[in-house]
């Protein structure tokens, strides 16, 4: 469940539960008055039957001590048991130890266990009451004209209230009791709701705010997560992802300074090996150790050539910073790669020829569909590429072949030397800036370790991708793609 659904979750909460709480109130308190004004009539139902069944109590005493002999009489008798049937009673005569007359459904001598309790009580005036399992019996002793003892017995429903003398079930104040259940549930749920939020809500944001801490006092190895996918989850995420964008920020830069320190010494190096080679040709010249015209010509020749390195150094320092901040321009265009490849290989035979090295051209590519490329900036990549495999190059013959083949989509170049190889290990770093795969080889051959470096960000931004293969003692190639050019083929 999301942030803002809990939130809505809770207000519909709080106005449904005070709502449903009110109407089962007022339920409560409808069905309390309608069960009170019930009671009420049965109350008056009852002290009316009451004073009824007094009277003929007192009726009945009457008849008991004035005129018993009507106890005889069937039709009185008739008409006294619709009389206790109209009070919910049954009656019972008892005459010389036998039942004259017995109203009740129920055979008289069960009825013995109940009539028991009255023999050794004091009947004679009175009526005498006892209370058993399911009747309140009332018995009186009288004797008939003749002097014949008699009893008479009562029964009285137990399930009958004023039958027993017991007063009607009085009002019960339900009205308080819902209200305060109608109070308690309330705070039970505002604090529920206020927890739940607190848990939701507070709880998750203190931990962000004290990974952020975390982080404002350098420690960003401090993770951070939550389980669930909502606004507080999206949150923790964007949280995690920047932490590890900064410790990445942090490694890299890291990286750079020491690459800085690096290249600062490397350029000191490279620098001050040509310097120092033209401050010694030029200081033999000005002190006359070249004192012929082919000795001079050779001094000044050695001074060409390390002026010549100087700039190209500085050129590649140049281009690696324009391309690190993004701000080398490139102008891409529609180039015959057949023919691009020649012309370089041409270009660069003449100086590699110096070196005894032969470099040889092999083309793949069928079709005449054009390439976007920038030349100027793609002759850079050849360049640097070559320069690298020349200073590898550890053979009697050495040897740099261009292979260029066809892909679908674009082309796919090779350049490979048969020089001493590049460890597995060192190969994925070797397109890092000032890295040195040897480190020995590379001071004394000259370079500043961003070669490959400017290659990789030049095939980059031509979209193309760049790697390396190579074998200890066989030699390396380096391969990158170009993008077929979307204009149309050469004629």
């Amino acid at each position: 469940m999301t942030l803002i659904q809990r939130i809505w979750a809770s207000y519909i909460m709080m106005i449904l539960v005070p709502l449903l709480l009110a109407v089962l109130s007022a339920k409560l308190i409808l069905t309390n008055y309608e069960q009170d004004h019930q009671l009420q009539i049965i109350e008056n139902a009852v002290d009316e039957k009451m004073k009824a069944s007094m009277i003929f109590m007192e009726g009945l005493d009457q008849t008991l001590v004035h005129n018993p002999d009507s106890f005889k009489d069937p039709a009185y008798l008739s008409q006294l048991g619709e009389e206790t049937a109209s009070f919910q009673m049954g009656m019972l005569i008892q005459y010389q130890g036998k039942y004259m007359y017995n109203s009740l459904t129920v055979d008289a001598e069960k009825l013995k266990p109940y009539l028991s309790k009255f023999l050794q009580q004091d009947i004679a005036t009175k009526w005498v009451s006892a209370m058993a399992k399911d009747y309140l019996v009332k018995c009186r002793a009288f004797s008939f004209r003749d002097g014949t003892p008699g009893r008479i017995y009562l029964f009285l429903s137990r399930r009958v209230p004023w039958a027993i003398g017991a007063p009607p079930p009085k009002h019960i104040a339900y009205v308080k009791w819902v209200f305060l259940i109608f109070i308690i549930c309330i705070f039970a749920m505002n604090t529920f709701l206020t927890y739940r939020m607190f848990k939701t809500l507070i709880q998750p944001l203190n931990a962000v705010k004290k990974a952020a801490k975390e982080i404002q006092q350098g420690n960003l190895d401090y993770p951070i997560s939550y389980p669930e996918k909502n606004e507080i989850g999206q949150l923790y995420q964007a949280f995690e992802e920047m932490r590890i964008k900064l410790k990445e920020s942090q490694t890299l830069n890291v990286q750079y300074e020491e690459s800085r320190k690096e290249m600062v010494s490397n350029i000191s190096h490279d620098l001050k090996t040509p310097i120092t080679s033209i401050k010694g040709y030029v200081q033999g010249i000005m002190d006359g150790v070249a004192n012929n015209p082919e000795k001079i010509k050779k001094y000044l020749h050695t001074i060409f050539t390390n002026a010549v390195e100087m700039e190209r150094l500085t050129d590649d320092l140049f281009l690696f910073s324009k391309l690190d901040i993004k701000q080398l321009p490139f102008t891409f265009e529609c180039v015959d790669i057949e023919k691009y490849f020649e012309d370089v290989r041409e270009e660069l035979n003449f100086t590699l020829s110096e070196n005894s090295i032969i470099l040889n051209y092999k083309s793949h590519y069928q079709s005449k569909d054009l390439i976007m490329a920038d030349r100027q900036r793609l002759v850079r990549v050849i360049h640097n590429i070559i320069r690298n495999a020349a200073k590898h190059l550890n053979k009697q013959e050495k040897e740099i072949m261009i292979v260029l083949k066809e892909e679908k989509d674009g082309a796919l170049i090779e350049i490979r030397d048969n020089g001493c190889g590049i460890p597995a290990d060192k190969l994925p770093q070797i397109f890092d800036r000032f890295y040195r795969a040897d480190y020995a080889r590379n001071r004394t051959t000259g370079g500043s370790g961003i070669g490959l470096s400017i290659a990789k960000q030049i095939i980059e931004a031509h979209q193309g991708k760049i790697w390396a293969e190579s074998t200890e003692g066989l030699g390396t190639s380096i391969f990158f793609t170009l993008k077929k050019a979307a204009c149309f083929a050469h004629e």
